[in-house]
Formats: structure tokens, sequence, C-alpha cells
């Protein structure tokens, strides 16, 4: 039969010819069935509907070739009981075959990457004939490896399988044979052939020999873009001589953006301005690389727009609530039931117990976190049984202090919920290691689907689910049981093969997002190339995004590839089609306009313009441009945004509300208007908020924006009514910003537990003084404490030895002690330091003739008075805390000690004429008074001091002075006066990554370059000079970073 040769430019020129082939194969006869091979499915629609405006249209169908393969071949090939393979079918053939019969790549046989490299591999090979393929693996050890393992797995998938290529064969002979199911094909037209298969050119082939065959081939005008084309046409038969192309550039126009979500953004802007000029959403379509980054970001701000668009889902399986409730789920044992792992899973917000009841994830996240639980069910059981009783024992100290009962209730209710997520996960310890590890395929599956049934929730609670997420869960079900079938191939996976076939099942696109023709197109350059548009942009144009930088294939590399006379395509020829789509695309509408990226901020690199964009410059102007020349164009056709402030100014078609508003401000700054003064300030809260932030941090003074507050009801230390402790007011001297946020907005940075290798240094602290405060009370309760002068004896060595023992047990029940081996070394320097805290205690109560009066002498805390101090002015401040230790000499003076273990040396300014440190260190003068008010000892003198318990039992402290306490007034008084009139200034360090950093004025972790730049700014402010007066040097110095062991009591 015979077979016809028309070429054409893609876009309109390319449905005229195919409206005229058409009509030539039908002949005057509107009912003659004609059928139209379409590259894909998405241009079958479209020239579809082109057609069919053109007068209407009957007995035409339009159809891939994979699709006329099917539509011949698979009822012959389904008689004989095989099925089609599929991806995961394949990938366990290839399992099962690199596990038994790898020799060279044996030591890479059980690596994902080889699997999945493999899979291509033998997709590709399943294209060449045996001739062919013996000739690939001559001379080439590595070749004949990957050709026998293709083989080996072909052999185990071709009695049970057939795949594409079996269909296009089976179609060929079925088609060579002047089979009657030719008839209904009609004359068939081959519409803008691209890159096909060897089988599918033999498909076609016998179609040419049996019907009319009409090839309206696109031709781009590049000789190498046109290579896949061109084998097409020779193939069957016809000579490639399309003729020279019409110029495409009149209406080009070129946009240089500073990244991809610029670039997102100004396409977005792009549609606009077209709309506006009248041309419909959908004749435009978005082309992008391909990859999901840039259809996720066109998808935003095409949203942003409130613009309807359609186009692959920029979301995948895996990211949907089944596929990542089911990935959690297995993840679950492999990682030891991590604490993460867990809360990721509760947290999804679809998780239910088991018994259909919602989960409280937030209180669970919250009180697993306090239980320092990391990972392992025993470490789970272990360290919620230990909060259980903790809770249990604050609930009993509080009822012991007649507190109101509404102040302790909360300990009741996490007692219950730890108690619940204890045999929650206990529940789901059971069910997800209710599995062999040497299980079958349909057993694997059957648990996965189980265990999705169990936790997923329910029916009766998925009523509001999107209509996305629904499909997506039939979609999770059908994959699961597909891969129960696997057994035919592979018997026994294993939990690591299973868990990575799931993975990669779920590793595809949710279908579309809505209908073609219905808005905007946004779709890769293979999917727009072939369509009939008015308007084309293009994103991504940048050397390395397009085209990519392709890496030669590890296993089939370029020089075997070309040794099959083009069997399997090379780099260059894979090239060679992405660049014959983006002309495609280019062609296919009237109006082009190119968008390339300068660079990526994500990955922080630079970028040029593509190759293949400079070509359409050059195509314009007559001339080629360096790519570092393109920028310095005038020509109206081509812009360059500098910023997002910087396309602002260049504005004409904003892409939604918020672009308008600040677009608005621009034009009112450019004719002389102040920021502030701009009517549009009136109608817009949100920016005029966002105006006046910017404004205010731009001034020398402080602001509400940036420290400084006007409320008249903050909560402040003089105020009556809240009790503070030391340790908070030292906060607000060392950054009032960390003091404002954490004890007035009551927000708190959570820190994850760990297993640490070593017990960390304020646990270690807290451990040597539970240690010392149950040692000193239990001697002063039984009466047995040496007399003054004496020294400790042996039974006082061994009662301090088993309180020990008890406390480290018990800091090894939550989990806080370390790693083991580790762990024994600290427990043996802390037991010693306690046992020499022990020599030095009698060496410090000889010298001073004292004996310990109290221990853990409270105030303010569990039910206790607080102490009331009163400033000079008649204030009082309310203060509560523990005083880790009370002795009293015989002639009835106090001395006053706060354990430490830290370094003395951070500590070597304490003195007399310079008790707090520029207000860093309170808890001396306040113990000292405090000791006196609870003692009721108002006349007693007080020597107040640091006891460095792992430094040489060294002492630093002064006696408590009337200068001592004058001060003590002074800092108490700057620090309440400058709360209440609302002073809260960020000061942090120049650079925190060294150190203890400061979450509050480091959220993010990437450092406080800006806040302390704004506080550099700021600080001359005189509403700041008692602040910097009471700093002092610490403005040019670090706080010490010190661990004491006072509780921390807010």
């Amino acid at each position: 039969m015979e077979t016809t040769f028309t070429f054409t430019q893609y876009g309109a020129a390319a449905t005229e010819a195919l409206a005229a082939a058409v009509s030539r194969a039908k002949a005057g006869a509107a009912l003659t069935p004609v059928t139209v091979i379409v590259p894909s499915n998405l241009v079958g629609v479209s020239a579809r509907r082109a057609l069919a405006t053109q007068g209407g249209l009957a007995a035409v169908r339009f159809d891939t070739l994979l699709g006329v393969a099917r539509l011949l071949a698979a009822p012959a090939l389904t008689d004989d009981s095989r099925i089609p393979v599929s991806d995961p079918v394949v990938a366990a053939a290839v399992r099962a075959t690199l596990a038994k019969s790898a020799d060279l790549l044996k030591p890479v046989a059980r690596h994902p990457a080889t699997e999945r490299a493999m899979v291509r591999v033998h997709r590709e090979l399943r294209e060449l004939d045996d001739e062919t393929l013996d000739a690939l693996s001559t001379g080439h050890r590595h070749a004949q490896e990957i050709v026998r393992i293709h083989r080996l797995t072909h052999q185990r998938l071709t009695t049970r399988y057939f795949d594409e290529v079996d269909l296009n064969h089976a179609a060929q002979s079925i088609a060579a044979s002047g089979h009657p199911a030719l008839e209904p094909l009609g004359s068939v037209v081959v519409y803008l052939p691209g890159q096909i298969t060897n089988s599918g050119l033999g498909l076609l082939t016998a179609l040419a020999n049996q019907n009319s065959l009409a090839v309206i081939a696109g031709y781009t005008g590049d000789p190498t873009a046109d290579q896949p084309t061109q084998l097409v046409v020779e193939h069957l038969g016809g000579a490639f001589t399309p003729p020279q192309p019409k110029p495409l550039t009149e209406q080009l126009s070129v946009c240089s953006l500073a990244d991809p979500d610029e670039e997102a953004r100004m396409a977005v802007r792009q549609i606009v301005a077209a709309a506006a000029q009248g041309t419909s959403f959908a004749r435009m379509a978005i082309a992008h690389p391909g990859t999901d980054h840039y259809a996720s970001l066109l998808h935003q701000h095409l949203r942003s727009a409130g613009l309807t668009f359609n186009g692959v889902a920029d979301r995948r399986l895996s990211e949907s609530i089944a596929g990542r409730t089911l990935l959690a789920l297995l993840e679950l044992s492999g990682q030891d039931f991590s604490r993460s792992a867990v809360m990721a899973l509760v947290s999804s917000g679809a998780i239910f117990d088991g018994d259909d009841k919602k989960i409280p994830s937030a209180q669970w996240e919250r009180l697993s976190r306090q239980a320092g639980v990391t990972s392992g069910l025993e470490q789970w059981e272990r360290r919620l049984n230990q909060y259980r009783a903790d809770q249990e024992q604050d609930k009993q100290n509080k009822e012991a202090a007649g507190l109101d009962p509404s102040t302790w209730s909360r300990f009741e209710e996490n007692t219950t919920q730890a108690k619940n997520l204890t045999t929650f996960v206990h529940r789901l310890a059971e069910a997800v290691n209710d599995i062999e590890p040497r299980s079958s395929w349909p057993e694997l599956t059957a648990w996965a689907e189980k265990l999705l049934k169990q936790y997923l929730a329910p029916a009766t609670a998925r009523p509001d689910w999107p209509e996305a997420e629904t499909e997506a869960l039939s979609q999770v079900t059908d994959l699961l049981r597909s891969l129960s079938r696997l057994h035919f191939v592979e018997a026994t996976p294993g939990l690591t093969t299973f868990y990575r076939a799931v993975s990669d099942g779920l590793d595809r696109g949710l279908d579309r997002s809505g209908r073609f023709g219905e808005g905007v197109l946004v779709g890769g350059l293979s999917v727009v190339a072939g369509l009939d548009l008015d308007l084309v942009i293009v994103v991504g144009l940048a050397e390395g995004i397009t085209p990519t930088r392709r890496r030669d294939d590890p296993l089939l590399p370029d020089v075997l590839r070309r040794s099959t006379n083009g069997s399997l395509p090379s780099r260059n020829e894979h090239q060679a089609q992405l660049h014959h789509n983006l002309l495609a695309v280019l062609a296919s509408a009237p109006q082009q306009v190119l968008i390339f990226p300068r660079g990526d901020l994500g990955a922080k690199t630079e970028l040029v313009p593509s190759r293949w964009l400079l070509d359409q410059v050059e195509a314009k102007t007559g001339t080629r441009p360096a790519p570092e020349d393109l920028e310095k164009t005038t020509s109206s056709w081509f812009q360059t945004f500098p910023s997002f402030v910087g396309s602002l100014h260049k504005l004409d078609f904003p892409l939604n509300h918020q672009e308008y508003a600040l677009a608005e401000l621009l034009r009112h700054q450019h004719t002389g208007g102040q920021l502030l003064t701009s009517s549009r300030l009136n109608t817009d809260q949100i920016l005029s908020r966002g105006a006046r932030l910017i404004s205010q941090r731009n001034l020398d003074t402080l602001t509400e924006f940036d420290g400084r507050l006007t409320s008249k009801n903050l909560p402040t230390p003089a105020d009556g009514s809240t009790i503070v402790s030391a340790t908070r007011l030292q906060s607000w001297v060392k950054c009032p910003y960390a003091y404002f946020v954490e004890h007035i907005l009551k927000v708190k940075a959570p820190l994850e537990p760990n297993d640490e290798e070593r017990i960390n240094p304020l646990d270690r602290g807290t451990l040597a003084h539970h240690i010392l405060e149950r040692f000193i009370k239990d001697g002063l309760e039984a009466g047995d404490l040496p007399a003054h002068g004496e020294a400790w004896n042996q039974q006082h060595r061994q009662r301090l030895h088993a309180l020990c023992q008890e406390e480290f047990t018990l800091l090894e029940d939550r989990g806080l002690a370390g790693q083991p081996l580790l762990w024994k070394m600290e427990s043996q320097h802390l037991l010693r330091a306690l046992e020499a805290f022990l020599i030095d205690d009698n060496l410090f109560r000889k010298s001073t003739g004292a004996t310990p009066l109290a221990a853990e002498l409270g105030f303010g805390v569990k039910g206790l008075t607080p102490y009331v101090h009163t400033l000079p002015d008649g204030r009082q401040i309310r203060f509560r805390g523990m005083i880790d230790r009370v002795d009293q000499t015989q002639d009835g003076h106090l001395i006053i000690s706060d354990y430490k273990t830290g370094q003395a040396s951070y500590y070597k300014k304490v003195t007399v004429q310079n008790p707090d440190v520029n207000g860093q260190y309170l808890q001396l003068p306040l113990y000292g008074l405090a000791a006196r008010a609870q003692l009721k000892l108002p006349e007693s003198n007080v020597h107040a001091q640091y006891w460095f318990l792992t430094d040489g039992g060294k002492m630093q402290g002064h006696p408590l002075t009337a200068e001592v306490l004058d001060r003590f007034d002074y800092v108490l008084g700057v620090i309440a006066n400058s709360i209440q009139s609302g002073l809260f200034p960020a000061r942090p360090d120049k650079d925190d990554r060294y150190g203890l950093p400061c979450h509050y004025c480091n959220p993010d972790g990437l450092g406080t370059t800006s806040s302390f730049d704004r506080w550099v700014h700021k600080k001359e402010d005189p509403a700041l000079d008692v602040y910097r007066s009471l700093i002092g040097d610490l403005e040019n110095e670090e706080i010490a970073a010190t661990v004491g062991l006072e509780k921390n009591h807010g």
C-alpha cells in the first residue's frame, strides 16, 4: 500500500495538515474509518477537538501506537493466559536473577540502585533482537554480564507475562497477515511521530504494507533535533526533505529572573496579561523542564492567582495521606520504633488507635518528649512507666502541700495519657511485628493492608476527605494487591525488599490536576509538544536545567550503545529528542515567552542562559550574544528583573492581591510619597502592619517591632502577683527578648530527646544535687550529722554510696545516663567527686565552726510562702527558689551554699565589690535574704557562696554587706522597671555557632547575623542607657555558660 509523507511545522500548520490528511483519507465519505496515531493521548484530545470545530468529525479514532497495538493484539495475548507485566514484576525478576546469577555485579547485586538501573536497562534491551544482543556482548565482559542478566530475567517473565515489545510484535504479526481486525482502523495517519522503538517501527511498517498510511512529520529546522523524526520517515521508506521553516520569533520575548520561584511567578503574570488581552486560558500553556520542583512552583502560583489549570499533579502518591501512613507503618520496625517515627505516624491527623478512636497526638508528642523516649520498645515501656511514676509523685506533692486540685489535676491527665500511649505503642508493635521476615508476597501485602485498615481513619471518619485523597487510598490499595501477585516471580522477598517495592510503587504522580481544556495547561516539554496553542511560556531555560547534565549510563555507557547502530539511544540522541520537544513547543503558538533563572537560591548556584535559548535570540536578531552579554540587551523583547521587588517596578498585571498592593506602594514611593502615607494602607490591614514593621525597624530607636512594648498589662516581677526566680530575672539581663518569648508569651523551645553518648552537664548537676539534698536532709532528720568540728564517719560514707546507687539507677531508668561504658566511667568520677565533698566539707566546717542547718530550703515552691523583697520605692517582688544548703556557725552566723558542677573560673569575678557581675548572678544575695526570712533569723550575718563540687571543692562568694544589698536592690529595680516599661530588645551573640545557641534569637538555626546587626543599630537608643550601664562589659563578651544545680523554678 502507498505511504505518503507531509512535512509541517508544529502548531496551527500541523493541525491544518492533519485536517487535510483526514479529508483525503475519507474522500468525501464522512463515515469512512480513519485512525490517527498520535504521540500522546493529550495531543490526540487536542487534535480531535481542533478538527471537530471545522465542521464536525465522525469515524475518526485517535490513539497512540501502543493503543493500536493493544487493540490488535491484546485478545491474542490474553488467550494464552499471559498478563501484562509491570515495573514491580520486572523488579522482582531482576532481584531474583541478580541474587542467583550475578557475577561482575555480585558486589552490588543487592543495592537498590543496581536493581532500578537493571530494570530500566532490561526494558531497553527488550527492543533488541538476538543478533544485536550477541553483537553488543561480543568482546565486552561488562556487556556480556548485562545481556546475560537481561536474558535470564526475560526467561523468568516470558511464560506468564507479556510486555510492550510482545504487544508490538504480536500486533505486527496480525497486521502482516491481513487480519480482519485491521478493517476498523481504515486509513492510518501517523501524526507528528517522534522517537519510536524498534518494535513500534515494525508495527508501523506492517500497517503501511496493509493499509494506506499518511505520515505527517513535524520538523523544526534543526538537523540534529529532527533526527528522531528523520529516522521514522526513512524507516518507512521516505526521504526526509522538509522545506525551509518559516521564522517563528516575531512575537518572541525573553525574561531573565533571579531564581525558579521568580520564574514561576513571572510565567503566571504573563498568563494574566495575555488573558487581559483576550487570549483564552485553554489556548495557553506553561512548559517546564519536567521536574517536580518546577511543577510545584507553577501550581502554587497559579493557585495563588486563582487561575484554573490542568496538568500532571504536583503531588506524588507517597505524599497522600494513605501513602504517608503506609510508609510510616512499614518504617517503624526498621527504625526500632523511634520516637520520631512513631510521632510522625500519629501526628498525620489520620491515625486512629486501633479501636477507631482519634489520637491526642499533640499531647502524646509532648509527654513522650518529656519522658525522654528515643527508640526501642523496652525504652518506651520503661521510660513511660517512670514518667507516670514521676507525675504521680508530683501530684502527691501538690496534694500534700494543700494546693487547690486545679493545680495538680493535669498530673492525673498526664498519667492517664502516658498509660494510653504505652498501650498504643505495645499494640502497634504487635501489629507491625505480626509477620515472619521470610513471608511470601501475598502474606506481606495482606499484612500491610491490615495495618492500613487498622490504623488509618475508618470510613466513617473520611466523609470530609478531598476526592484526591480518597482516590489515592484506592490506588494504594490497588498497589498492594498488585504486589501480592509477585510470588510467581519471587517467593520470599524479605521485609526490606517489600518496603522498597512499596516505596517505589508509591513514587509516582497522583494522575492529573484538572481536566485538559479547562484553564491553562502546565506540563513538561514532552507534554506540551505537538499541541496547537496561542501562547506558550517556557521556564527553566538555563544550562544544567534545559538541557540537563545527563550522566553516562553506568550499565550501558554510550560507547556500547553506539555499537547497536541506533537501536539503543545514546545521551546525544536523548538530548536531540529534548531539543526537538523544545522547538516543537515554541512552534506550537505564534507568541512565545522564554524565561531563564540566573541562579538557584536553594542550591546556591549561579546559572547562565541555555544554549537553546541563545539559538532563539540569534534567530530573532541575527547575532548570537555571549551568555554574559544577554543581560545588557536593551531591546523591547528582552526584560531582566533583578528581584521580586524589581519585578514589581515593571508590573503591568499582578497575579494576586498581594502583588497589586505592593506595586501600588512602590508607585506611591516613586512619586515622592512616604511609605506610611499611602492610602492603600487604610484598606489593607496586613500590608499596613508589614509596612509599619519595616519602617519602624529602620529607625534608630526601639519600637514595638524590635523590643519596646507599651502595653499596661504586661506581667512584671513587681506587680504583686507574679512569682519569679533569680534564674528568670538573670535571663532578662542576658537577652530581654528571650525573656519576653519564654516568660511572657509562654513559648518554650522543644528539645528533642536523644540517647547521648555521655550524660549532659545539666543532668549531671541535677544528679549531684539530688544526692547531696537527700544526704544532708536524711542526716538532719536522723539527728546524726557530725557535731561542730567533727568529721564524717564511715557510716556516713556508706549512706552516701547507697544514695548514689539509688539515684544512678533512677537516672538510668530515665534514659539520661548515656552509653553504658561511658556512664560507668562518668558515674565513678562523680562518686569520687562526692566522696571528695565529704573531705572538703570536713575542712569547711572545721574552718568555719559551722554545721548544716537546712538542705533544699524552699520558698515560693511546693505550697511554701514566697520570699517577698521590698524595693526602696516600696514595690515588692515575690521570689521562689530552693537553697541548696544553709549552715550555721556557733555564733549564729549563716553560711549559704549554692552547689555548682561547672568550673570555678566562670565565677571568679564574683566578689563583694562586684557581687552580681553586671546582673548575671543574683542567687547569692537572694538566697541569703530568703534564708533569713524562712529561718526567722532576720538579724543574722550571712555569707553566701558558690561551692564547686567537681572543681576541687573551690568556693567563691561574699558576705551580705549593706553595699551588696544596695547593689541587689539597684539591679532588681533596673530589671523590674525595664520589664514594666516593655523593654525587650533581642541581644544575641554575634555568632552563636559555638557554645549554647539561643533558640529565641536563632529559631531557624541559620545564624544571628541579622538580629545582631539590628541590636547594634538600635542599642544607642536612650531608652537602653540604663540597660547598657547594667550589662557593662557583657556587651563585648559572652555570658558564661555554666551549669548550676539550682532547680529552674521559673
